[in-house]
C-alpha cells in the first residue's frame, strides 16, 4: 500500500477513496472497512467546495487590486505631469518635491500600499494647501478616491488571503487523515489475509496502483511508499 503524496490535488484523494471503497464493497471479507471510506467520500464534496470558493475568493481579490492600481497609477500620472508643467519641467523644483521625492513614473512602479499612503498623507494635503484656482487642486478627489479605493482592496485581499490559508491548513489536515485511514485499513487488511490464508498480496489490491493512476491519465505524482507492515508469519 502507498500514500498519496499530501501535494496531490483532491480529485486524486477521491479517485483513490473511490477505488479503495468499491474494492472493499466487492469482497465480502473486507466490506464492513468500506463505511468509513464512504464517509470521507461525502465529506469531500465539501473540502473541494471550501477550496474552490477560498481559491476564487483570492483570484478576484487579485484581480480588483489589479484594476484599482492601474487606475490610481493612471490619475497619478496624469497629475504627475501637470505637476512637472506648474513646476516649469523643474523635477528637483521644491514646487515639484513636495509632491514626489522620485519621478510619478517610478513612484507609481513601487509598492501600491506605500503609494496609496503617501497619496492619501502627503500628496492630497499638500494639494489642498494650494489656492482655489491653482489647476492641480482638480486632482485632489480623484487620486484620493483612488488611493482609498485601492487601499481598501488590500485590505480586503489580506484577509481573503487568511481564509484561503487557514481552508488549506483544513485540506491538508484532511488529506493527513486520508492517508492515516489508508493505513490502519492496510494493517486490518492484513490481519484478514493471515487469518484466510490469502497470502501478502491480497491487501494490495485494494488500493489504486502507480500504474492504473497513469493509465488514468492522473497528472500526479505516483503515491509514495510507506514502511511495509511486518509479515505476521
Amino acid at each position: 500500500m502507498r500514500q498519496i503524496p499530501i501535494s496531490s490535488s483532491l480529485i486524486t484523494f477521491l479517485d483513490d477513496l473511490e477505488y479503495t471503497e468499491a474494492a472493499l464493497r466487492a469482497e465480502p471479507l473486507a466490506a464492513e472497512l468500506a463505511l468509513i471510506f464512504e464517509e470521507e467520500i461525502a465529506a469531500w464534496s465539501e473540502v473541494f467546495r471550501r477550496q474552490r470558493a477560498t481559491r476564487r475568493d483570492v483570484i478576484r481579490a487579485d484581480a480588483l487590486v489589479a484594476v484599482l492600481d492601474a487606475s490610481l497609477d493612471r490619475v497619478t500620472v496624469r497629475f504627475g505631469g501637470q505637476a512637472l508643467v506648474e513646476a516649469n519641467q523643474e523635477r528637483k523644483s521644491a514646487a515639484f518635491r513636495r509632491f514626489f521625492p522620485v519621478a510619478p513614473s517610478e513612484f507609481v512602479r513601487g509598492p501600491l500600499r506605500k503609494q496609496c499612503e503617501r497619496t492619501r498623507d502627503v500628496i492630497v494635503r499638500e494639494l489642498d494647501k494650494l489656492p482655489g484656482d491653482s489647476p492641480l487642486r482638480a486632482f485632489s478627489e480623484p487620486l484620493l478616491t483612488s488611493a482609498k479605493a485601492a487601499l481598501a482592496a488590500l485590505v480586503a485581499r489580506v484577509k481573503t488571503q487568511g481564509e484561503a490559508a487557514t481552508v488549506a491548513t483544513e485540506i491538508l489536515e484532511w488529506k493527513e487523515g486520508v492517508n492515516r485511514l489508508r493505513t490502519t485499513t492496510h494493517a486490518e487488511l492484513i490481519k484478514i489475509a493471515t487469518a484466510q490464508g490469502l497470502g501478502r498480496a491480497w491487501p494490495e489490491v485494494f488500493f489504486r496502483s502507480a500504474d492504473t493512476a497513469r493509465s488514468e491519465g492522473d497528472g500526479d505524482a505516483p503515491p509514495a511508499p510507506v514502511d511495509p507492515e511486518p509479515d505476521p508469519t
